[in-house]
């Protein structure tokens, strides 16, 4: 996935008359379920709008996308799921490696010294690759080339780089998904996009810590790779309800299931140990508290809002969710701050995506 750095004028010059109308009404959709609109949430839409102009520009036999098919409406009533039954199912769930165990281990112990991460990150070959190049790309913009693992733990930071070599640890359990139940090509550059946002957010804004949003970021839809590997069948019936019935994803999961796969993610990170910010961000991503004392479960809630603004939806989901208006505006997210995340956001993106599904 190659990073465009053609301006963004020199896809748009001049589109055509029903181009035009074609995007708008693409993006009037995505964004039909959020009735009150600050100019936070405008800024959004155009932004939007210039991007699926871009996308149109750029692949015009892409204007349709998938979602405006029509699905059928399911023919069998629903039944109500536990989602302590669904994380029992150990033979169908993958294991977790050994070297994500270590460093769990290596998170609670009261004296981890950068040496000691530095030998558990190193007897895991891919993970000492990816968090070199992760150091070492516009993620982090160093000004000196890092080339071990221990460097890049003084430089980054034990907690910093922790975050990080645990969160993406999980990337690899889900890769034998089928290709029909979801494009998981597209799933991760959502969770990616969401993660890389909720980082931008918590360094623009001055809240939260910047590693811990961008694992909660990426992890945030790990309930519905839950969902797809344990329960395909019933994930093809919510799918469906939901187009049919242009309901967001999450709401016909609870419609269809009796649970989301924001609860099922963050009961299975609770299961798994990860810290209770995490947990949380995920457990909250659809439906964040009011009042929370850290800050990123409402930027990852604020991420995923703008990532689907902006086209960058997981396939499963479409519509932007209405924003919930006290962590919105607890937030503090300017037009002027969304036009500065935007502007590095396609560079960021397709960087990071090539470090952790292409290498």
């Amino acid at each position: 996935m190659g990073t465009n750095t053609a301006p963004e004028s020199a896809t748009l010059q001049n589109p055509p008359p029903e181009m035009i109308e074609r995007a708008k009404a693409q993006v009037s959709r995505r964004f039909k379920h959020i009735r009150h609109r600050d100019d936070t949430l405008k800024t959004l839409a155009r932004l939007g709008l210039e991007r699926q102009l871009r996308d149109f520009s750029a692949a015009p036999e892409a204007e349709r996308e998938q979602q405006n098919d029509p699905a059928p409406v399911p023919d069998h009533e629903a039944t109500a799921l536990d989602p302590l039954d669904i994380l029992r199912k150990e033979l169908q769930l993958p294991a977790l490696p050994q070297v994500f165990l270590e460093l769990q281990q290596a998170i609670n112990a009261p004296n981890t010294s950068s040496d000691d991460l530095a030998a558990i990150i190193s007897q895991d070959p891919s993970l000492t690759a990816f968090l070199l190049r992760m150091v070492n790309s516009v993620f982090y913009s160093l000004p000196v080339q890092i080339d071990t693992i221990t460097r890049a733990v003084t430089v980054v930071g034990v907690n910093q780089l922790n975050t990080l070599a645990v969160g993406t640890s999980v990337l690899s359990l889900f890769d034998d998904i089928p290709a029909e139940m979801v494009n998981m090509r597209q799933f991760w550059k959502h969770s990616i996009a969401v993660g890389i946002i909720a980082r931008r957010l918590c360094t623009i804004l001055g809240k939260g810590d910047p590693e811990r949003s961008f694992v909660a970021g990426l992890l945030h839809d790990i309930g519905q790779l839950v969902l797809f590997k344990t329960v395909p069948e019933r994930c093809r019936d919510v799918i469906a309800h939901a187009r049919a019935t242009e309901t967001q994803l999450f709401e016909a999961e609870k419609e269809r299931l009796g649970f989301d796969h924001a609860t099922l993610g963050g009961m299975l990170l609770r299961k798994w140990n990860f810290p209770y910010v995490l947990v949380s961000a995920v457990l909250e991503h659809h439906a964040p508290k009011k009042k929370q004392k850290e800050a990123e479960p409402g930027l990852v809630h604020c991420a995923e809002i703008i990532a689907a603004g902006l086209g960058l939806s997981s396939g499963g989901e479409y519509f932007a969710q209405p924003p919930d208006r006290v962590v919105w505006e607890s937030v503090g997210l300017t037009p002027a701050h969304l036009e500065l995340l935007h502007a590095t956001l396609d560079a960021e993106l397709d960087e990071a995506f090539s470090i952790l599904v292409d290498s």
